[in-house]
């Protein structure tokens, strides 16, 4: 008890130090556009960080396995080089005993990436969206500016050539900002954004204008407009696939859901936690070196072992991007 006491606080250090330095590293573009808010918006400090906050968890679900890996090999490593492995060994212990500490962390990790990916990461991506709503309402004047492509509204890209002093908007352009052959571009000579309190959303009203869509290889339409209302919500006010991401979603709701994509986002918030301990069993074995060699093996070991994690991760990923619900 006394050796997996010793073994089980000798590796949360190393995660600790891992988790905080590789989220860190993922955080950097994120912490660029919060420093940016900051200097071209004013937005205030304390709500960046708040912002940033909400954001953590989803770096989590990326960091916990890198995590994981960097210390069992530094763990294994060291046993190994510093010849406790072989003295254990030599003393009658098993591997299984030798690796009860491995094991057991590597549960905890996985508990606490469960409780990460179904629990804090949709509350975390509700609650930045929310915010990001509201800093958009009370800031609405300096949020739209003229002649600046605008990409605070989920989805969508929004341009605007004239803005008058009456906050009347002219040469009005809205687009997907990830365009496909089905994606609509709407443009039209004026319009205005509302601010609905009670549905908690953002109305943009345009006048007189055109919708353009391209639907088939053969098929252009122009739909003209005398009025149009387009709202704006947070990811998780929709809730179907077309109006946002699933991710904000609740895993309660998605639970039993038939959605292909519901059913994606939960397989993927099951799946990554349990990757931590799968990760731990195999660098107990592949972390072993041979103590006059050194511990680069058990380093290269690793970096090869998270490389195929991530390989198979990304294919598995895109892999369920394109089957549609009918094949499965």
């Amino acid at each position: 008890m006394l050796l997996f006491r010793s073994h089980l606080i000798q590796l949360i250090p190393s995660f600790l130090m891992a988790t905080v330095i590789i989220t860190f590293v993922l955080s950097m573009d994120t912490v660029y556009k919060l420093i940016t808010m900051i200097i071209e918006r004013g937005v205030d400090l304390a709500t960046v960080m708040q912002l940033l906050t909400y954001q953590l968890p989803q770096f989590l679900n990326m960091t916990l396995p890198y995590a994981s890996l960097m210390s069992i090999v530094v763990f294994m490593s060291r046993l190994s080089t510093d010849f406790e492995l072989t003295a254990m060994h030599a003393a009658g212990m098993s591997s299984w005993t030798i690796s009860s500490a491995v094991v057991s962390f590597g549960l905890l990790v996985t508990l606490f990436g469960l409780l990460n990916s179904l629990w804090l990461t949709p509350l975390g991506y509700r609650a930045f969206e929310e915010e990001k709503l509201r800093l958009l309402k009370s800031q609405k004047n300096t949020t739209i500016q003229p002649k600046v492509l605008n990409y605070d509204f989920s989805g969508k890209v929004l341009y605007v050539q004239e803005k008058d002093e009456n906050e009347q908007l002219k040469g009005v352009f809205l687009s997907e900002r990830d365009l496909d052959s089905d994606s609509m571009i709407t443009v039209s000579e004026s319009g205005s954004i509302e601010i609905r309190e009670k549905e908690q959303d953002l109305l943009l009203n345009l006048v007189n204008g055109k919708i353009h869509l391209h639907q088939q290889k053969s098929s252009y339409r122009i739909i003209d407009f005398e009025k149009l209302f387009y709202v704006f919500k947070s990811s998780e006010m929709s809730h179907d696939e077309d109006g946002g991401h699933v991710w904000g979603r609740p895993t309660s709701e998605i639970w039993n859901s038939p959605k292909f994509s519901e059913k994606r986002e939960l397989l993927m918030r099951l799946t990554t936690p349990v990757a931590c301990f799968v990760i731990c069993l195999a660098m107990f074995s592949l972390g072993v070196v041979e103590p006059r060699r050194g511990r680069t093996a058990s380093y290269l070991r690793g970096l090869i072992l998270i490389t195929i994690y991530y390989i198979l991760w990304m294919g598995a990923n895109e892999l369920m991007e394109d089957l549609s619900p009918s094949v499965l």
